[in-house]
């Protein structure tokens, strides 16, 4: 019975000592779990997340700040990139404005070269001009002086009886003007008479006006209108036809432009400044300048057109540096054409290029035969007017070119000389009104 009761108390050990080591396995399991989790991340293999201590003493945590380093690193790449595309930008203006002002450069040497090969011909060619006009004066007055002295004989006595003794020759009477004078008619027949501006009867001997040829045809041009309308007036109330040439730009352009087409008879121009040879001289507002470019010309003469046109044509107020290069005269003409209007070359240089700018156009342009009253004195404008007979009778017109500013001495005298001129069979038109018969 004693053995029997051993038996049990033996059994109890055994499951003591099994839950002993199971109680001892478990706690070095629980050691193992937790020297595993406490172990220095170098422990760790690779390819184990970083625990948080180790995030927090690693090198990617010091790089962290190096990041925003980055962004700022390619914003400011971003920035200088941007800076170089703004510089090659303005270079690239730069260039572009240099290259403009090599092109002006280039028609400004070319322009000078045509002038300076210009300007030696017009030396040339002036003196040869005032020869041949000094020529022809003396010509003119040898034969004056004989037609004088063959008559003279004839009407010597009643001459200086009329004139209280005392002869007077053809000259004295045309500088006299206004005197009432008989006798009998010019060496044409015309025995016609004038009426002048004050009333006074003028007998046509005194303007020894020749029978014109079939066809003779005169033209007279007013320039520089649009300073004043007083003496505008005087050019309007002819009773014939002629061409008036209005500045822009001036207090009184528009309405000076407005009275000469109001007329209903005359014709109106714009009279486009230009530069002359002489610097100094302004040429006015509204003006081609020497250092234009083509496009420049372009824009400031539609401008001026369009504050005085409609125009039927236009024309050059002096402009001898622009009328003597072939490529700016040549732009105006080209403007000329683009509108439907004329150019009428003043001739302010013997040197002009407008002839051939306007051949190379083909173009077809009116150039000035005379100049009227580069002087005031009756004698010099009658002695103008007769010069612009004789190219009337030859070639079959003539354009004679005064100015609106000369006034009621000039327009006094057309008005005389109206009905004589018309007696003797010379017809009167506009610029625009040569193209019936001589446009070709």
């Amino acid at each position: 019975m004693a053995q029997k009761k051993k038996k049990p108390k033996i059994i109890l050990k055994k499951k003591q000592v099994i839950v002993l080591a199971a109680t001892m396995v478990a706690v070095c399991a629980c050691m193992l779990t937790v020297a595993i989790i406490t172990a220095p991340r170098a422990t760790t293999p690779p390819s184990s997340p970083p625990s948080q201590e180790a995030l927090a003493n690693s090198p990617a945590v010091e790089a962290a700040p190096s990041q925003d380093d980055g962004v700022a690193q390619v914003v400011a790449q971003l920035e200088a990139a941007e800076q170089r595309a703004k510089e090659a930008e303005r270079r690239a203006s730069e260039a572009e404005k240099r290259a403009r002002e090599a092109e002006k450069a280039a028609e400004r040497e070319k322009d000078a070269a045509e002038q300076a090969s210009a300007r030696e011909k017009t030396t040339a060619g002036l003196l040869a001009a005032e020869k041949a006009r000094s020529e022809k004066l003396a010509a003119e007055k040898a034969a004056s002086s004989k037609t004088t002295s063959s008559s003279g004989t004839s009407q010597g006595s009643s001459t200086a009886s009329s004139n209280g003794g005392t002869s007077s020759s053809p000259a004295r009477q045309l500088a006299m003007g206004g005197a009432e004078r008989t006798g009998t008619p010019s060496s044409t027949g015309s025995k016609s008479t004038g009426q002048s501006a004050g009333g006074t009867t003028v007998a046509a001997k005194d303007y020894t006006i020749p029978a014109a040829r079939p066809g003779a045809t005169l033209v007279f041009v007013l320039d520089d209108g649009g300073q004043n309308l007083s003496d505008l007036q005087h050019y309007l109330n002819l009773p014939f036809p002629v061409a008036v040439a209005v500045l822009p730009q001036l207090s009184h352009s528009v309405e000076a432009a407005r009275r000469v087409r109001a007329s209903g008879r005359h014709e109106l121009l714009l009279h486009q400044p230009m530069q002359a040879i002489n610097l100094s001289v302004d040429p006015g507002p509204g003006a081609i300048t020497p250092t234009m470019t083509t496009t420049e010309i372009d824009a400031i003469v539609r401008k001026n057109l369009l504050e005085i046109g409609p125009v039927a044509g236009m024309n050059n107020h002096e402009g001898s540096l622009i009328t003597e290069s072939k490529v700016k005269v040549g732009k105006v003409i080209e403007i000329c054409q683009k509108q439907g209007i004329f150019f009428l070359d003043s001739r302010t240089t013997s040197a002009t290029a407008a002839p051939q700018a306007a051949l190379e156009l083909g173009a077809k342009i009116w150039e000035r035969d005379v100049f009227l009253d580069n002087t005031q004195k009756r004698a010099d404008i009658l002695e103008q007017i007769q010069r612009g007979l004789a190219v009337a009778n030859k070639r079959g017109y003539a354009i004679m070119i005064g100015h609106v500013w000369s006034g009621s001495n000039l327009a006094q005298i057309m008005q005389e000389l109206y009905p004589v001129l018309k007696a003797q069979g010379y017809s009167f038109s506009t610029v625009g009104g040569l193209y019936e018969n001589f446009g070709s």
